[in-house]
């Protein structure tokens, strides 16, 4: 089985709700799925208590290696510790290891 890494990089738009579909379609055929927030991406993880979102969809549709690359929160002065969506946070090693271990990267 492929693993398949998504990354984010854009703020809530068009094409980055279209990745976040893709993501929810191959979970449900059990593909290895994981997540990578960056850069803009971030934003989509802003306010996400106060609205609907797919992205709240994840953890049900069993993708549960959801990653947000530290330095882009840090430059964008965003905490997501209490958010509704559990993450993991990822310095730019575990950013490089997380490129390094997929099979296929798909990005917004």
């Amino acid at each position: 089985m492929k693993r398949v890494l998504y990354l984010i990089r854009q703020p809530p738009s068009v094409a980055a709700k279209e990745t976040i579909d893709l993501v929810l379609v191959s979970s449900v055929f059990e593909q290895a799925v994981s997540v990578l927030f960056l850069d803009d991406g971030v934003y989509q993880l802003v306010g996400l208590g106060e609205r609907q979102s797919p992205l709240k969809a994840l953890p049900t549709y069993g993708v549960e290696a959801i990653h947000v690359a530290a330095h882009s929160l840090a430059e964008r002065g965003i905490d997501v510790a209490d958010g509704p969506l559990a993450v993991s946070i990822a310095d730019r090693q575990a950013v490089r290891a997380l490129l390094a271990a997929h099979d296929v990267i798909v990005t917004d």
